[in-house]
């Protein structure tokens, strides 16, 4: 850009977009009107000067290529348009740019929040089901260890149960062996004692009444049936205590007869095919079997 000596600041303002040597101010332009105030003046009465124009400053040297081949020389006009063009060029580029890039950082953030979301929700869903999967694992491990210990133990108080019932029931066993004897020994001499003291009081009564042999007969008819022959026997010496009133009144199918082999104060009956022992020492041993059996 050049300008005249004795130009103003604002005069030596060019225009762009033309050959610095065909550069005029922008007053002396034939259609450049004056800002600010009224032109009376017609374009025929301008009087165009041309300025002096200074010599070009020599070229710079042309820039090689990566192959070594020199770049095509451009003059310095068309180098500041092609600078311009390229310039306004690279700056909308950079904004396109610059907004796609905000506009694909939004879509990328809206993207990976989303992903972001699905992986939380993904991971908890399966932290989820594999809490889960070990809390079932773990209660049936509390189970399964519950039911063997119970088993443990059942197992062990029924082994106590069966030696403690083994140990009562050889016990007794022990206490059946040891005292059968004894009590089998104090029955019979109960039995024996009792016998004794029924035989004396029994022998006290005999002594003192006043004929044996007719309480030993009246004792023997009554076991008797009355519809057959009866045959009594006595003792001899009861049988010659007997008052002789007394047989007389005996009915005339009983026969009173003497037998040494039967006692004092009893008396044996036959009855046809049955046989009546009233004496009292027969009495007491049939008791006595009676007892012990």
């Amino acid at each position: 850009m050049t300008s005249s000596p004795d130009a103003s600041p604002r005069e030596t303002l060019l225009l762009r977009g033309a050959p610095a040597a065909g550069a005029v101010p922008y007053q002396r332009a034939a259609s450049a009107p004056v800002w600010g105030r009224r032109s009376d003046r017609s374009p025929a009465d301008d009087v165009v000067t041309p300025m002096p124009v200074a010599a070009p400053p020599p070229p710079a040297p042309a820039p090689r290529s990566a192959a070594g081949t020199p770049a095509p020389h451009l003059p310095p006009a068309a180098a500041a348009a092609a600078g311009t063009v390229l310039d306004t060029g690279s700056s909308r580029a950079e904004a396109a740019a610059g907004r796609a890039g905000l506009r694909l950082g939004d879509v990328y953030a809206e993207q990976l929040g989303r992903l972001r979301e699905e992986a939380r929700r993904e991971g908890w869903a399966a932290g989820h089901a594999e809490g889960l999967v070990a809390a079932e694992r773990v209660v049936a491990a509390a189970e399964q260890a519950a039911e063997e210990r119970l088993a443990t133990v059942q197992a062990r108080w029924e082994r106590r149960l069966a030696s403690a019932t083994a140990a009562m029931g050889a016990a007794v066993e022990r206490l059946d062996a040891t005292a059968a004897p004894v009590v089998d020994e104090m029955r019979d001499s109960i039995l024996d004692s009792l016998l004794v003291l029924v035989g004396d009081l029994l022998g006290r009564e005999l002594a003192m009444a006043a004929s044996p042999g007719l309480d030993a007969l009246q004792r023997a008819l009554t076991l008797c049936p009355g519809d057959v022959p009866v045959v009594v026997r006595l003792h001899p010496d009861d049988l010659a205590e007997v008052p002789a009133e007394a047989l007389a009144q005996l009915p005339a199918s009983v026969t009173v007869v003497g037998d040494d082999a039967v006692e004092r104060a009893g008396a044996l009956a036959e009855a046809g095919n049955q046989r009546v022992d009233a004496q009292l020492g027969a009495a007491l041993e049939r008791v006595r079997a009676v007892l012990r059996s």
